[in-house]
C-alpha cells in the first residue's frame, strides 16, 4: 500500500512539470521518458511564445518569468531523456534535440531581429517533432491525461503563431498551424466534456473551459487582424491552470 501511494504522488509531481514545476523523479524509466517527452512538447511552444510575447513588449513580466521557467524544464527533461533512452534510434533523436536545446538557449539571448526569430521557432519545431517521434513508439498508460496534456500543447501553438504573425511572421504556415491547433483543441474538448467527473471538477475547471473556449477559440481565430494579444496571452494562462487541475484529477485516479 505505502508503494501504491508513494507512485501516485511521484506521478503528481511529474505531471505538475508539464504546467511549471521543474524538480521531479521517477524509479521507472519508461514512465519517466513519457512525461520528459511531454514536458518538452509542451514547453518548446510554450518558450516560443513567451519569446514573442516578450519582443513585442506585450504581457512583458509574466512571459520574462515562463520563459525562465521553460527553459529550467527543458534542460530537466531533456537531460533525463538522454539517461532514460536506450534504443539507438530513439538516442540520436535525442541528442539532435539537445543540440536544438542548446541552441534555441543561445538565441534566445540574442537580439531579436528577423532572423533570431525564425531560428526560435525552428528549434522549437524541431523539439515538437522529436518529442511526437518518440512518443508514438511508446505504450501510453494513460490516456486521458495524454488527451489534457495535448490540450495545454494546442493552446501553446495556436497562441505562438498568433503572437509570431504579429511579429512579422505572416505567411500561410503559420495562419494554417493556429487554425488546425484551434480545431483539434475544439474536438479534445467534447471529449473531456463526455467524460464523468466529481462535481469539483464539474463545477470548476470544466465549467470553466466550456465558458471560455467558445469565445476565446475566435481571439485564437483572429490571426490576421491580431488585434487582442493580451486577450489571447490571458485566455491561453487561465485554460492552461483549468486543464492543469483535470490533469492532476487524472493522475490521482490513475
Amino acid at each position: 500500500m505505502k508503494m501504491k501511494i508513494g507512485k501516485k504522488l511521484l506521478s503528481v509531481a511529474v505531471v505538475l512539470s508539464v504546467f511549471g514545476v521543474s524538480e521531479l523523479c521517477a524509479a521507472d524509466a519508461n514512465k519517466q521518458v513519457l512525461f520528459d517527452i511531454k514536458n518538452i512538447k509542451v514547453v518548446s511552444q510554450d518558450l516560443a511564445k513567451n519569446y514573442f510575447y516578450i519582443e513585442q513588449k506585450v504581457q512583458t513580466s509574466s512571459a520574462k518569468n515562463a520563459l525562465k521557467e521553460g527553459i529550467l524544464i527543458l534542460d530537466d527533461s531533456i537531460r533525463k531523456l538522454q539517461i532514460n533512452i536506450k534504443d539507438k534510434e530513439k538516442k540520436q533523436i535525442v541528442e539532435f534535440m539537445f543540440f536544438s536545446v542548446d541552441e534555441l538557449k543561445s538565441t534566445l539571448k540574442k537580439a531579436f531581429n528577423a532572423e533570431n526569430g525564425g531560428l526560435v521557432l525552428d528549434y522549437t519545431e524541431a523539439l515538437y517533432e522529436g518529442s511526437t517521434t518518440i512518443s508514438k513508439s511508446m505504450k501510453k498508460t494513460n490516456p486521458m491525461l495524454d488527451t489534457v496534456t495535448e490540450m495545454s500543447f494546442l493552446l501553446d501553438r495556436a497562441s505562438k503563431y498568433y503572437i509570431a504573425f504579429r511579429a512579422g511572421y505572416t505567411d500561410d504556415v503559420q495562419v494554417s498551424e493556429a487554425k488546425t491547433a484551434v480545431a483539434k483543441f475544439g474536438k479534445l474538448l467534447t471529449k473531456i466534456q463526455n467524460e464523468t467527473y466529481p462535481s469539483n471538477i464539474v463545477n470548476g475547471p470544466l465549467k470553466k473551459l466550456s465558458k471560455y473556449w467558445p469565445v476565446s477559440k475566435n481571439f485564437y481565430l483572429g490571426i490576421k487582424k491580431n488585434e487582442l494579444p493580451s486577450i489571447v496571452f490571458i485566455s491561453t494562462k487561465h485554460m492552461k491552470k483549468a486543464l492543469h487541475q483535470i490533469a492532476k484529477y487524472y493522475v490521482e485516479k490513475n
